[in-house]
């Protein structure tokens, strides 16, 4: 199909001569590409969207690919990698909306959500969109409640707060979901063979296509760190000191397990290639008693321990490795989605920069998509970064907590009254006062309003605050009349779990993975996260290419998260967040520890050394007593920027690099 773009006035008489002949002539797979896209368009448009000629050749090459897809042309795991706000999730909804209208009945389509509330949202814009309601399968455990308020897609209580386990929609097709065309499920309810094989079928056979909207994660991961199970060995030993033959019995099983991880840990230290292993053999009966034993359930220290020697007893039927990497650990993964599961196309915006995605083999960019990357410029957004401490438990110290809200309130005041704000917070349930309420309370204290109202140019009122926490970063788009948005922290995962992700998404638990690719792959998914929050903000409309004026405010202690940024906003503008409070700046340890290293390289360069191991590195120039974790990351920016040394995958000593003489 020709696109239109750049065309003159004869060339686009001609194409628009062809668009009609193949709306009446073309071969079925023709006709529901072009349909799909002109769908798109006027969906695209009516949200105050103005198409540029590339964002339209990209919606064609979208468009093309569903329809091949669907007709058998192509077959595989593909990414749509499109910037926020270009059209990924409507496009689902002009697809199918094209499919029935069309009179495909014999195609199927099954759509893949995080959130139930989006999912009913979806199973609305499809009902706007002419799809008839008993076409239409939806399926969840939530509650529904006729009578209950519905804002965006959210249940809520009579006091505005979300009410919690019920749905917008009631679910139609638990029972029989195959009797849909179109099916509505969530992430979570088609991990596992058994969900695949009940949800992916229509009419008896597999469905045409399957779109999964954000982050595709198919395997689940499991690690336990080694000091930490050698910590809840002890701990359980102690505990049951002169009890049953059982519990004597699953201490020895113990034990066993660790001397074999720990002996193949010192392995590795010692150079050795990382191997599989496989835990001592345990029958059903003997898993079921240790289970039993390993239960705890007081709010203690021990909870946790004990949570370690379950998650033992759950690697014991299939093989582990060890990992020197971040702290050393044990880890295993296994597939949650089948890979039968295939005409499969992921939405994804964050997958240029996100490892933890990118690093699935089975996942590819269509080849013949041609506009792929940067459609979107940010020249109008700019994120202010404030260097200072960004983690969950930096939030709930009250000192530090209160301090970055004292500096978001003043930063408030400065902000026009009629412009909206959005701020993400952490969420918790320890007790303690929600995140989000140390910040209003800060507010009302410095004389602002949180409940305020303010009345858009289309003459709609709306809060002036939007409230939410982390897990709401794709998703909802509520927030999107906001000029401002606040990221008062970043949630991180914790290393060694996120390092059992990694080699579980790369479908080999051999893979290497050295402490710079966790590194590195860490700041990605920081990125990743800050990515689509951002985008919950004005910035994710876009006019003639271009997002809408926005400032983003980034609380968070992480100066190479800007450079990810960078790479998917194309003209980002970065500054730095200087705060009024100078003792709210963390002070840049990691710059000083990169400019120590920097300077290290340099007087190498001019001594006859050509290699030169990590710890005889360190010893020379005094790095000794910098921690593990500030070391590895300033020794990876240092290598960044120096292209004299770098790190060979897997070794311990820094190389020269040789360049050939001109």
């Amino acid at each position: 199909m020709q696109q239109l773009s750049g065309l003159n006035r004869e060339q686009r008489r001609l194409s628009n001569k062809k668009i009609k002949q193949i709306s009446l002539k073309g071969s079925p797979r023709e006709k529901l590409s072009l349909e799909t896209l002109s769908t798109l368009e006027r969906k695209i448009q009516s949200y105050g969207n103005t198409l540029s000629g590339d964002h339209k050749k990209a919606l064609l090459e979208v468009s093309d690919l569903y329809a091949k897809i669907v007709f058998n042309e192509v077959a595989g795991r593909y990414v749509v990698a499109l910037d926020c706000g270009l059209g990924k999730t409507l496009s689902v909804v002009a697809l199918v909306a094209s499919i029935h209208k069309l009179g495909y009945d014999s195609r199927s389509a099954m759509i893949c959500q995080s959130r139930v509330s989006e999912l009913c949202l979806m199973a609305d814009a499809l009902i706007e969109a002419g799809v008839p309601a008993h076409k239409i399968g939806l399926i969840h455990s939530y509650k529904y409640d006729p009578l209950a308020r519905v804002v965006d897609g959210e249940v809520l209580n009579p006091d505005g707060s979300v009410k919690l386990g019920y749905a917008a929609k009631p679910s139609n097709a638990k029972d029989d979901s195959s009797q849909f065309q179109f099916l509505l499920v969530s992430h979570n309810k088609i991990r596992g063979k058994r969900e695949i094989v009940k949800h992916t079928q229509f009419k008896g056979k597999p469905r045409t296509i399957t779109i999964w909207d954000e982050s595709f994660i198919s395997t689940e991961a499991t690690s336990v760190g080694l000091r930490d199970l050698k910590t809840a060995i002890q701990e359980f030993e102690n505990s049951h000191l002169g009890c049953t033959d059982q519990s004597l019995a699953f201490v020895g099983w113990l034990k066993k397990s660790y001397d074999l991880l720990a002996t193949e840990e010192q392995s590795q230290k010692d150079g050795t290639l990382a191997r599989v292993i496989t835990l001592p053999h345990l029958s059903d009966e003997e898993t079921s008693a240790y289970e039993r034993l390993a239960e705890y359930r007081n709010r203690d220290k021990r909870t946790e321990w004990r949570q370690h020697l379950r998650d033992l007893l759950g690697m014991a039927l299939d093989p582990v490795r060890v990992s020197i990497a971040g702290g050393e650990a044990v880890l295993q993964f296994s597939d949650t989605i089948s890979k039968q599961l295939t005409n499969l196309v992921v939405l994804d915006a964050s997958y240029r920069i996100r490892e933890l995605v990118r690093i699935d083999p089975t996942l590819h960019e269509p080849t013949f998509f041609v506009h792929r990357h940067n459609l979107k410029s940010y020249e109008d957004v700019t994120l202010h970064r404030l260097n200072y401490y960004g983690s969950r438990v930096a939030a709930e110290t009250p000192e530090k907590s209160r301090k970055v809200a004292k500096e978001i309130a003043l930063v408030i005041k400065d902000i026009p009254i009629d412009e909206g704000i959005c701020l993400f917070t952490f969420k918790w349930h320890t007790g303690k006062q929600e995140h989000a309420e140390v910040i209003k309370a800060v507010l009302i204290s410095e004389g602002i309003d949180p409940s305020t109202q303010i009345t858009l140019a289309d003459g709609s009122t709306k809060p002036r605050f939007i409230w939410k926490t982390w897990g709401q970063e794709t998703g909802s788009n509520n927030a999107s009349y906001c000029t401002h948005l606040f990221m008062v922290g970043v949630l991180r995962q914790q290393e060694n779990h996120f390092l059992a992700q990694l080699v579980g998404q790369s479908q080999d638990l051999l893979r290497d993975m050295n402490q710079s690719t966790l590194s590195q792959a860490m700041v990605s998914e920081l990125a990743h996260l800050v990515y689509q929050a951002g985008l919950r903000s004005r910035a994710r409309i876009v006019s003639h290419g271009k997002a809408l004026a926005s400032h983003l405010y980034l609380v968070l202690d992480e100066p190479r998260i800007e450079g990810y940024l960078a790479n998917i906003m194309r003209n980002l503008k970065i500054v730095e967040w200087l705060p009024q409070d100078a003792l709210l700046k963390k002070k840049d340890v990691m710059g000083e520890v990169t400019k120590k290293i920097l300077r290290g390289f340099e007087e190498l360069n001019n001594e006859d050394i050509f290699d030169i191991s990590i710890r005889e590195f360190k010893e020379l120039f005094d790095l000794n007593d910098v921690p593990n974790q500030t070391f590895r990351c300033a020794r990876d920016e240092a290598l960044h920027t120096h292209i004299g040394w770098h790190l060979p995958e897997g070794s311990r000593s820094f190389k020269r690099v040789f360049q050939a003489v001109a």
